[in-house]
């Protein structure tokens, strides 16, 4: 298991050494995770401005800077050559708290990922003075009222589906620990732009955000996590659970899985501790894979 980053107090307990784990490694949710529309293969793509533009030479780990609202901030990005006759999907990636970009990148195997599916992978760094628990460090807000790194995020965004060619049907968002909380919030204020999202021990209610649309939800974690409470990430899954108008849960594999609901919410809880589990990025991106905006 790879126990990166946090939400509150301490940095990465270990370094991250993972690689994408092997599809039979992947945790037991299978069936759950695997059980979505049909018709997701056949939702067309919505191709960015950038599909019309100029092709862009494929990129790896490339490190670049943005300015939004007078405040410089720095991203990788990993993209395949953009190709006009081919939208990519987009998957955003947030570190833990003191964490960065390189180490969440590397440690998941999301960058060995998107080489293999071809997919644009932006991994931002969070910005320095986040106060959790009584020290500061680099992190993300967490408020539904917080808008500055939510800006970043929709600025990234734009200037992307502007250089490169997008799928601006398949745009993602995951993240560990206090970017598990980000990636949640990004889901609920840019509803109009992210179709799923994949919070990994890291989430919690947003009482203050009503997303503008239905986004479909995998959230991972551990009943062993002492640096966020199950009890607070159950909370999470119940609040998106209402929020996408589902029914009754029901145990598939290990996950919650619930009924009837506008778009697909998923609550995954597994015996470890503060960790990205083996597996688990196949599992994410299986579950992108089969949830595109509608």
């Amino acid at each position: 298991m790879i126990a990166y980053g946090c939400a509150a107090g301490v940095g990465a307990v270990e370094t991250p050494r993972s690689t994408v784990a092997p599809r039979t490694s992947a945790p037991a949710a299978e069936a759950a995770v695997t059980a979505a529309p049909r018709i997701a293969h056949d939702v067309p793509p919505d191709a960015s401005p950038g599909c019309s533009g100029a092709s862009a030479s494929a990129v790896r780990g490339e490190r670049r800077q943005i300015t939004v609202a007078g405040e410089e901030r720095s991203y990788l990005l990993d993209a395949p050559a953009s190709e006009s006759a081919a939208p990519r999907p987009v998957v955003l990636a947030f570190h833990g708290f003191r964490g960065d970009a390189a180490g969440l990148r590397s440690g998941t195997g999301l960058a060995t990922l998107a080489e293999r599916e071809r997919v644009i992978l932006v991994t931002p760094e969070g910005h320095e003075g986040v106060q959790l628990l009584g020290t500061a460090g680099r992190g993300w807000d967490l408020g539904a009222d917080e808008t500055r790194d939510v800006a970043v995020v929709r600025a990234l965004l734009d200037a992307l589906e502007r250089e490169r060619c997008v799928d601006r049907r398949r745009v993602y968002a995951t993240g560990m620990s206090n970017g598990g909380f980000f990636a949640s919030l990004v889901g609920c204020a840019l509803a109009d732009r992210i179709a799923a999202i994949a919070p990994v021990a890291g989430a919690m209610p947003l009482a203050a955000c009503a997303p503008a649309r239905p986004v479909a939800v995998l959230l991972t974690f551990g009943r062993a996590d002492n640096l966020v409470p199950p009890t607070m990430m159950r909370a999470g899954g119940s609040w998106w659970a209402r929020t996408d108008g589902c029914g009754t849960g029901h145990d598939r594999d290990g996950c919650t899985a619930y009924e009837q609901c506008t778009a697909d919410v998923i609550v995954c809880e597994g015996p470890q501790a503060h960790t990205w589990p083996p597996g688990t990025t196949e599992r994410i991106w299986r579950f992108f894979v089969a949830h595109p905006r509608l």
